[in-house]
């Protein structure tokens, strides 16, 4: 936690960071003030966690001090020093929210007790201001809210953001499959209460379309340790990914570029989403940044045949031998593009795709007809494996939708679903859109519309409360989206019941 010091005495200043040194608590000292003046523009200009500030000092004292960077800091704690007990000053004091005054000479076990306190409270803000952040995040991800059209959001504002997509693939069961990536998350998630600042954010959440992602945002105007701990984060993230993979399932995460602004960073998400088929010729269980991916994109074949390799891997773990054979000559066609075969990373990294993704043993070199040959030999297995289960699949979709259809005002995320079936979110999407012929989202944003219709032939409702009776808290968003569906406004479609 940053602290500063505000006291005319010398001794005092000095004799209160000794003991604050001597505290097995995590301080770091950024200033002093000899007076009020100087108290206001230290903490205008630093914005700290904690201040011990004299109430009588030249030019202000301190509550005058407080009064004036109160609304500048609004989550700095003060600490009042003073001689004597100070009751003029104490109404003053609780309506500027001090947290507590300290008797000088200051009592050190009296200011361990405070400053732990402090810690601990503090730690829970933390951890709750950033659950808000990803609850958002979420939000935005599943269509819920529009965060560029909401106002006085502090940290889309002022803060840098960085993001990665994390890709798992693996010919494990879905159940296994899913509790891997829950323990790759829970891993995830203890070392984002690690890095928390008071000037980050982390985020850790599933897209609308079953991709894990995270999010981490800093300010780095103000604090350039919360900019290193983001970043430690991110490193971290790479580490885990490999340290998780092994031959039966790997992770490949997808970076963006740094941000100054959350508009940009959603755009290069949406970038990542589109590329990340790549990852199979440009080598699964690496960390991709976006910058190769717009290079690689760019050559001829690379993400047709990229997202072939993935389809059949996904036809293979599905049993789905019509679809696999299809897929493979599909491929077939795309790779007869020799530019293709004479690049030897690629063709490595797509034969490796094949191995982890459906344990697939493709023949070395560079000659296309063994290539197929492997993958049509590979498929015939499918003939002899067990049937899909398939009235198990329909099953669960028809439950998602009967669940979609009866809680589509609740905040909900397919990843949330996926975890009551204990399958991964992307597999979900996969089997919804299937099933179904949509994707989750849409049915989900086309159920609420068609509720909304129902709701709005009411002529005395306000367009507020059927955006808040279908699931959304912005009125504005709720508008977009029903116009975007029925070319009219809410308000407009309502008035024409007023006139039948």
């Amino acid at each position: 936690m940053r602290v500063i010091i505000a006291d005319d005495e010398y001794l005092a200043r000095a004799s209160l960071r000794s003991m604050l040194e001597e505290l097995n608590l995590p301080i770091d000292f950024i200033g002093e003030a000899t007076n009020g003046e100087e108290l206001t523009s230290l903490v205008a200009q630093t914005l700290p966690e904690v201040a011990f500030v004299d109430i009588r000092m030249p030019r202000l004292n301190g509550l005058e001090s407080i009064r004036n960077v109160k609304a500048v800091s609004p989550d700095t704690r003060w600490f009042i020093l003073t001689g004597f007990p100070e009751f003029d000053y104490a109404q003053e004091a609780i309506r500027l929210g001090v947290s507590g005054y300290l008797l000088k000479p200051v009592d050190p076990q009296e200011l361990n007790k405070v400053l732990c306190e402090f810690v601990a409270d503090h730690r829970k803000l933390s951890i709750t201001q950033n659950r808000q952040f990803e609850r958002e995040l979420m939000a935005h991800a599943s269509g819920l809210i529009s965060l560029e059209l909401e106002e006085g959001r502090s940290v889309l504002e002022k803060f840098h953001f960085m993001g990665a997509i994390l890709c798992l693939d693996s010919p494990l069961p879905e159940k296994i499959k899913a509790d891997r990536q829950m323990q790759f998350c829970h891993r995830l998630r203890e070392q984002i209460d690690l890095c928390l600042k008071n000037y980050n954010r982390i985020a850790l959440f599933t897209l609308a379309s079953g991709e894990l992602a995270s999010v981490g945002a800093w300010s780095p105007a103000l604090d350039s340790q919360a900019e290193q701990q983001v970043r430690d984060y991110f490193h971290f993230i790479e580490q885990q990914s490999r340290a998780s993979s092994d031959s039966d399932l790997v992770i490949t995460a997808l970076v963006s570029r740094e941000c100054a602004a959350y508009p940009a960073l959603y755009e290069q998400l949406d970038r990542l989403q589109k590329l990340a088929p790549l990852r199979a010729a440009c080598g699964i269980g690496r960390k991709l940044e976006l910058t190769l991916l717009n290079q690689q994109v760019e050559r001829a074949g690379w993400l047709e045949s990229s997202q072939l390799a993935l389809n059949i891997c996904r036809c293979y773990q599905e049993r789905d031998y019509l679809n696999y054979m299809k897929a493979v000559q599909q491929l077939e066609r795309v790779l007869s593009d020799a530019s293709f075969w004479r690049n030897g990373s690629a063709m490595k990294e797509l034969g490796n795709t094949f191995y982890r993704g459906m344990g697939c043993q493709i023949p070395a070199g560079q000659i296309q007809k063994p290539w197929v040959r492997s993958l049509q030999q590979h498929g015939e297995r499918l003939l002899s494996d067990m049937p899909r289960d398939e009235l198990q699949t329909v099953d669960m979709v028809n439950q998602v939708i009967a669940f979609l259809d009866k809680n589509y005002m609740r905040d909900i995320s397919i990843g949330q679903i996926a975890d009551q079936f204990n399958i991964t979110p992307n597999y979900l999407s996969t089997l919804f859109h299937k099933k179904t012929g949509t994707n989750f989202m849409n049915y989900l944003k086309r159920t609420r519309m068609l509720k909304a219709k129902e709701l709005l032939s009411d002529p005395n409702i306000q367009v507020q409360q059927v955006a808040e009776k279908v699931g959304y808290a912005s009125a504005r968003h709720f508008a977009r989206l029903f116009a975007e569906q029925f070319d009219c406004l809410p308000s407009e479609y309502r008035d024409r019941h007023k006139t039948r």
